[in-house]
């Protein structure tokens, strides 16, 4: 079957006359296109590219280039797989660079490759060959691929531990923002100006993989500096491994291999440095002056001043600034921090607003930027939030059997854009359900890492709405059997807004966890969410051991269809009112105090004096008919355990 790439909801059977076709990289769905509209495509590329400078070619086929393949080392060839027509240009552009250090290469390269402006320069017709050849998986072997070049390869590691410090919202968004900045804006403009912009392979999620023709420049330790100016205390550690063009192209898994071994290395000794606590510049590698942080007025302490940061209470308090609640103590990495989350009020809504827009063609996206976190607690006057933490599964297994260059940068933008694109979704779903826009602050999100605050109500509906999203950008559209298992799992930790961040964290990371274990045991098939509420006795259940004798109070992991499916069904008991909440509770309490044979007769009594039909047959649904007298029966760690669905009914009743 072939899923047509002009509208995916047309299949077809068998390739039609006139057609091309391809295997996506990552997914493997069978895509089709119509022969002269792939041609009208690429020639308009052509035309637009011809009256741009390098630098707007480089923008325009990142940002407004959709993902077509490449298709020329295979014209008469159907169902390969084709890396992507971007990719590959961008990819000939770095090539033709290592072995023509002349930055005006690349202008050449991009016309060339292009058919716009032919080209006798030796190198940009020795980059094309390597691309294609990359293309369809030949060996190089011209001693031109012999020439040096070094790969650049690391990011920033421990991340959370650097964001959630404390709870003021100006340090988290902060740090949110440098991060971000550094991996997106100062990196590449670092490459832009020592090299060119396509030296990058990839550089996001707080990783960089760039490839640069052999040089003298120190760039790991350049940009491990970057970082610790910038944000003092967040890790980073990268390496520089010298090899050939040839062996980077015809063995990348043995390339990258060592320098994975090399960067495990760095981060071992990297444990025995120490940096300058006293010393920083917020605004290293800014170029653009609309892009500078303007310092907040602080005053250094004295000398032999022994005072804690009032912000993180880990670190030597070396100056002091003026708040709402008087002058405090505050270490350099909480001052860039506040700094920065003063500057960065807009933090990823402006980019959602963009994306929305582009999408759908209305600018409002469902989402509203706050001052603090009180706002997100004071949503519908509920006075609790949720932490929404969530990973991506089975990427480890991916990244391992990457082949080549080209699968490395598709992966990495798709798992991305994935994450971006359910984020967007989860929060335009909490919009529709609520009627009105959903404040959220966004603290991570890039890579298959999303870690989000949003209110309480709706988390739920909006955490289910993200796995879903995200599981089926990776799924194979035209035979979901064969689909990679690239999937989401949710932590969400609900607790009232004044709670601190790094406890909520804690509780979230520990609950992601359950959940990816969950989804293991499903092959990584579907996504999955664990929650908690804090205030709850949940959170002293997490660890609890496997007991047929008693009932479990609650199911804990859920994929995200039985979680949706879990959540129409609270919202059809509310609407129906055939049960009210405080029987629901009854059910839980008498749960919670019996054993199994003694809740049973309980609930059939109590059944019979009830109107259950439809919850019975909505937690039937939910427990894939594994529902008996009120109990789920499902299969545990040391057999079969009841589990009761009443707890789990009362502890998201409010949210939904």
């Amino acid at each position: 079957m072939y899923i047509d790439f002009a509208d995916e909801k047309v299949r077809h059977e068998k390739l039609p006359s006139g057609y091309i076709s391809w295997v996506d990289i990552v997914t493997g769905t069978n895509y089709c296109m119509k022969m002269d509209e792939y041609e009208k495509k690429v020639k308009k590329i052509a035309h637009d590219i011809s009256m741009m400078d390098s630098d707007e070619i480089y923008e325009y086929l990142k940002n407004d280039v959709d993902e077509i393949p490449y298709i020329r080392p295979y014209i008469e060839k159907k169902d390969v797989k084709a890396p992507s027509l971007k990719d590959a240009a961008t990819l000939a552009v770095c090539f033709a660079y290592t072995l023509d250090s002349r930055k005006e290469v690349r202008l050449n390269m991009y016309r060339h490759f292009f058919d716009v402006e032919i080209s006798q320069s030796e190198s940009v017709n020795a980059a094309l060959k390597m691309v294609d050849m990359l293309a369809i998986g030949e060996k190089i072997d011209d001693e031109i691929g012999k020439v040096n070049v070094k790969v650049i390869k690391g990011g920033v590691y421990k991340t959370k531990k650097y964001i959630v410090e404390n709870n003021d919202i100006k340090c988290l968004r902060g740090s949110s923002y440098l991060l971000d900045n550094i991996n997106r804006v100062r990196i590449p403009g670092y490459f832009k100006e020592k090299f060119i912009p396509e030296s990058i392979i990839y550089c996001g999620g707080g990783n960089v993989f760039a490839v640069v023709p052999d040089n003298d420049i120190d760039i790991d330790y350049d940009l491990e500096r970057l970082y610790e100016d910038v944000t003092i205390t967040a890790q980073s550690a990268f390496i520089s491994h010298k090899t050939t063009l040839k062996d980077l192209i015809n063995d990348y898994k043995e390339v990258i291999r060592d320098c994975e071994e090399m960067l495990e290395d760095r981060k071992k000794l990297k444990l025995y440095l120490n940096v300058d606590p006293n010393y920083g510049d917020v605004n290293k590698g800014i170029v653009e002056k609309d892009m500078v942080i303007d310092e907040i007025t602080h005053k250094p302490l004295e000398s032999g001043s022994k005072l804690i940061c009032k912000f993180c209470n880990l670190r030597d308090a070396h100056y002091t600034i003026q708040t709402s609640e008087g002058e405090k103590g505050v270490c350099l990495s909480c001052l860039h921090k506040i700094e920065a989350g003063t500057y960065a009020k807009g933090g990823f809504h402006e980019e959602f607003q963009r994306m929305h827009l582009k999408n759908f063609g209305e600018k409002q996206y469902g989402g509203k930027k706050v001052q603090g976190l009180d706002e997100i607690g004071a949503f519908k006057n509920n006075g609790y939030m949720a932490l929404i933490y969530g990973d991506g599964n089975n990427f480890g297994n991916i990244i391992k059997n990457i082949k080549n260059v080209y699968e490395m940068m598709y992966f990495s933008r798709k798992a991305e854009s994935s994450a971006f694109k359910a984020t967007l979704e989860a929060i335009w779903k909490g919009y529709e359900v609520e009627g009105e826009e959903i404040p959220f602050e966004v603290i991570e999100l890039g890579g298959d890492d999303i870690f989000i605050i949003t209110p309480a109500k709706s988390s739920f509906i909006m955490a289910s709405k993200l796995i879903e999203t995200f599981d089926k950008e990776f799924q194979n559209k035209s035979d979901i059997d064969k689909s990679a298992n690239v999937t989401m799992s949710i932590g969400v930790a609900i607790s009232k807004y004044s709670t601190p961040i790094r406890n909520m964290f804690e509780l979230a990371n520990k609950l992601l966890k359950k959940a990816k274990s969950y989804s293991k045991k499903m092959d990584n098939k579907i996504g999955t969410v664990s929650f908690a509420v804090l205030e709850s006795n949940m959170y002293l259940e997490l660890d609890k051991g496997s007991n047929y004798d008693f009932i479990h109070q609650g199911i804990l992991n859920y994929t995200w269809s039985d979680m949706t499916k879990l959540i129409n069904l609270i919202l059809k008991m509310k609407e129906s009112k055939k049960i009210m909440k405080n029987h629901i509770y009854k059910l839980r309490d008498a749960a919670s105090m019996m054993l199994p044979l003694e809740f049973k007769l309980f609930y059939m009594y109590d059944r019979s004096r009830s109107n259950m039909e439809d919850i019975e047959k909505g937690l039937v649904e939910i427990a894939n008919g594994c529902f008996e007298e009120g109990l789920f029966r499902l299969s545990g760690e040391n057999g079969m355990e009841y589990h009761s669905p009443w707890y789990d009914i009362t502890e998201i009743w409010d949210y939904v």
